[in-house]
């Protein structure tokens, strides 16, 4: 069985969905955080994450940029969807959506002061969009706290990671951030977190978070 090493920040952005995968999984994995900027230029395109994985045989094959990780992984471990390529386009579309408004809440902490104001108003924007369109999405689904059918994929974990970034205590994150996906502006949202908050797959990453 292969083991992993992910490599990135001691903040919960855009590893975390690759995080909560490899524990789901029950996966063999160390969290390292190189020494940085020193060792910038050993990262195969001098940013993080990065995930490292080793076989049986000894041999490592290593990945960058956070969503191939997630995708190479949740492949792995059998939680893509699998019911045809118009449902993995719509998985692949709802992801993106997701990582436009970590995009937003990044530049919004990182960025500097004269931008927060056009950032907080895309970030509106396209919070007020992502959730008039994703529960549309899960109502077409049954509103059963999953995306796809009737078990957790990897796009739920993705909203259900999204969520907790979205809900760490951060003074300098968008104050309002949380409001547009409240349990009275997006009860489809809630349910999904509720739902893999529950779920065993997610048990170990839950654990973690305590």
């Amino acid at each position: 069985m292969s083991s992993f090493v992910l490599r990135y920040f001691p903040i919960k952005a855009r590893a975390e969905v690759s995080r909560l995968l490899l524990l789901s999984s029950g996966a063999k994995f160390q969290d390292v955080m190189p020494d940085w900027p020193a060792e910038k230029d050993k990262q195969p395109m001098g940013q993080l994450p990065v995930l490292v994985e080793t076989d049986e045989d000894g041999s490592i094959f290593e990945l960058s940029d956070s969503i191939a990780i997630e995708k190479y992984l949740a492949a792995k471990f059998g939680l893509l969807v699998q019911t045809g390529l118009q449902d993995t386009a719509r998985e692949n579309q709802l992801r993106s959506q997701v990582e436009d408004l970590i995009e937003l809440w990044a530049r919004y902490i990182f960025g500097t002061e004269d931008e927060r104001e056009s950032v907080y108003a895309k970030y509106k924007s396209a919070a007020t969009n992502f959730v008039k369109y994703h529960e549309k999405i899960l109502a077409e689904n049954g509103s059963n706290g999953h995306y796809f059918g009737a078990k957790t994929t990897y796009m739920d974990l993705c909203l259900f990671a999204f969520l907790i970034i979205m809900r760490e205590p951060n003074e300098k994150a968008i104050p309002d951030r949380n409001e547009f996906f409240s349990e009275a502006n997006a009860p489809g949202l809630n349910k999904v977190f509720q739902t893999v908050q529950s779920d065993p797959v997610a048990a170990a990453y839950v654990a973690s978070l305590k």
